[in-house]
């Protein structure tokens, strides 16, 4: 009787934070392409950075968290460029071409290339986690198969930027505190804002709507700031498996909140690569989280989620 108000509050204490970051970064697709109604897409991507950038600045000031060195600085500038410049940058472009499940499908590929990364790397990999890559990279061809000339344009987007989510995520060096993430939001907004000035989206007059600020504040305040916040917390509470179960719900909800707000078609295509990128990214993050796959565990699928390290539990 005891150990029942204990499993109760345990459990309360991880459903909240789960269905954050099922919800929110199922629906952040949705929310990129009302945002794009209002702006051009690297432009909405730099003012979203940027400003959950400064606002974890803010955070850390107020926490009085130590300085960042020039080694640091660095590392995060890289990161941020990988994950928020081409990563999301690339999610936001890719959405002029593609509707915005359709992207969540590419994107979800994410774990299944870092399985790819970790065998060049030298890392044993299960039969199951090659199924799974097998299995996501036929959900890929089955969704390209359906694309038109412009829909293709926008997986040649999307691909690369996926694999910089995996790099970005490997390379991240998992600062304490809010600062770190800080400073990869300030890099990657930075980055995306000259790539914009590039582009000649400045020269586009905005188009603002309701629509389009509610999308962008969605962006920033759920997306890049609570969500996260969500996603730690479950790194620290649960398991692997669980903390990234995110990863093969995202594309379920992008593509039926793009159909059911959007109207985006749920074609043939569409429907056998939901199900084939589902079954795929499931089987290989279950397969690569149990204890073989070693002490460090690889949680991409977004670029708020980074690698995060598990300490030994004596050193806690």
């Amino acid at each position: 009787m005891g150990d029942r108000p204990k499993k109760k509050t345990a459990f309360g204490g991880i459903a909240v934070p789960l269905a954050v970051t099922w919800l929110v970064w199922g629906t952040t697709y949705l929310a990129i392409a009302f945002g794009l109604r209002g702006t051009e897409p690297l432009t909405l991507s730099s003012v979203r950075f940027l400003t959950a950038g400064l606002l974890l600045w803010g955070l850390a000031e107020r926490r009085h968290e130590p300085r960042l060195t020039a080694l640091r600085w660095r590392r995060a500038t890289l990161v941020g460029v990988l994950l928020f410049s081409v990563g999301m940058g690339g999610v936001a472009l890719a959405e002029e071409y593609v509707d915005s499940g359709t992207t969540a499908l590419f994107i979800a590929t994410v774990p299944l290339w870092s399985v790819l990364l970790n065998t060049a790397r030298g890392r044993p990999t299960r039969g199951a986690e090659w199924a799974g890559v097998w299995l996501g990279l036929a959900g890929v061809a089955v969704l390209s198969a359906g694309l038109g000339r412009a829909g293709l344009t926008g997986a040649a987007i999307l691909l690369p930027a996926a694999m910089c989510w995996v790099l970005g995520s490997r390379l991240d060096d998992h600062s304490a505190g809010v600062r770190g993430p800080a400073a990869q939001m300030l890099a990657g907004g930075a980055v995306l804002a000259l790539a914009a000035a590039v582009r000649g989206e400045f020269a586009s007059p905005p188009r603002p709507t309701w629509g389009a600020g509610l999308a962008l504040a969605y962006l920033v305040v759920f997306g890049s700031l609570l969500a996260m916040a969500a996603y730690r917390h479950l790194t620290a509470h649960t398991g692997p498996a669980l903390a990234t179960s995110y990863a093969f719900t995202t594309p379920v909800i992008a593509v039926l909140s793009g159909a059911l707000f959007l109207d985006e078609p749920l074609t043939p295509h569409v429907l056998a690569g939901t199900a084939l990128i589902a079954v795929a990214v499931s089987t290989t993050l279950l397969t690569g989280s149990r204890p073989a796959a070693g002490p460090t565990t690889t949680v991409p699928g977004h670029p708020e989620a980074v690698r995060m390290r598990r300490r030994p539990a004596s050193s806690r």
